[in-house]
């Protein structure tokens, strides 16, 4: 049995190890010669980079022509291993309903479905929307992100652990 783990294992790692081709043909050219872990990293860096970029994009789109409105929690997320969010519905000035998850945990005011939260909302993309206040959280909550791609990032180009 142990060893037809060993071998299902072998061949998972060789598969990984097959699939990092393009990216260790494109590192060799540059001048590099990263390990497989390091490759990932690098591509769980630049994947979590696209994440974070596009929900700071429309943070600044918010800043610049956001509208307010005020909207309802209408129920609690509980479906992923994170936090609970809170579903937010809101209607923009033309009266039409819009409804969109907040990325931030559930807090004393949004932990009650009914609850009354400050919406702000492109005009321009009404589903580009987030929950006003708390600033202390969604600075975290950025701060950890950026983070973890820096991290990521450092574990890629860390020159001792690229093998020559």
């Amino acid at each position: 049995m142990e060893q037809s783990w060993t071998s299902f294992w072998a061949r998972v790692s060789e598969a990984f190890h097959q699939a990092l081709f393009p990216f260790r043909v494109v590192a060799e050219a540059l001048g590099g010669h990263p390990s497989d872990i390091q490759i990932w990293c690098f591509l769980c860096g630049v994947f979590f980079l696209v994440l974070v970029a596009i929900q700071t994009y429309g943070d600044i789109v918010l800043r610049r022509r956001g509208a307010f409105a005020t909207g309802k929690v209408t129920s609690i997320d509980k479906s992923s291993d994170g936090p609970d969010t809170p579903v937010i519905e809101f209607a923009d000035r033309q009266g039409k309903t819009w409804r969109f998850e907040s990325h931030l945990p559930v807090s004393r005011t949004t932990r009650n479905v009914g609850a009354p939260v400050e919406v702000m909302y492109d005009p321009l993309h009404p589903k580009r929307a987030r929950e006003v206040g708390r600033p202390l959280t969604k600075a975290v909550h950025l701060v950890i992100w950026y983070a973890v791609v820096a991290g990521l990032m450092v574990f890629a180009f860390l020159p001792g652990f690229i093998s020559s």
